[in-house]
């Protein structure tokens, strides 16, 4: 959402990504949020336009919400107090061995302070 807010520090990753110096890994669930984003904001077509690039380019990768993905979202929901949606992100990118996470959901601080993963909240004053 940080991309399509034109957030400068999403911009930027958004460049090293396209100059090859990053994958992305995007859980299934994410692509939920991504479009229910746009549909409230009457931006269908970019809706689209995210699937069309989602499955058209082999650096981004989906991971999909496997029973052992479901199964370790479960302790990190207990364990940290995360909503389902935001332990199954987690899950996702702990097992795919992600090295860093940028959000706008201030909730995933506590994946940092936890030291199970590195995080990089954008703020609207960033």
């Amino acid at each position: 959402m940080a991309y399509a807010n034109k957030h400068p520090r999403a911009l930027e990753v958004w460049q090293e990504f396209l100059d090859g110096q990053h994958t992305f890994l995007v859980s299934t669930l994410s692509i939920t949020e991504i479009i229910v984003y746009f549909l409230q904001r009457g931006r269908s077509k970019e809706a689209e336009a995210w699937l069309e690039l989602l499955g058209t380019t082999d650096e981004i990768e989906l991971i999909p919400v496997s029973e052992a993905v479901a199964a370790q979202a479960a302790r990190y929901r207990h364990g940290l107090g995360l909503s389902t949606v935001d332990s199954v992100i987690l899950a996702s990118f702990l097992m795919y061995e992600c090295d860093k996470m940028l959000t706008t959901d201030a909730d995933f601080q506590v994946v940092e302070d936890q030291q199970l993963l590195s995080v990089e909240i954008l703020t609207r004053t960033q």
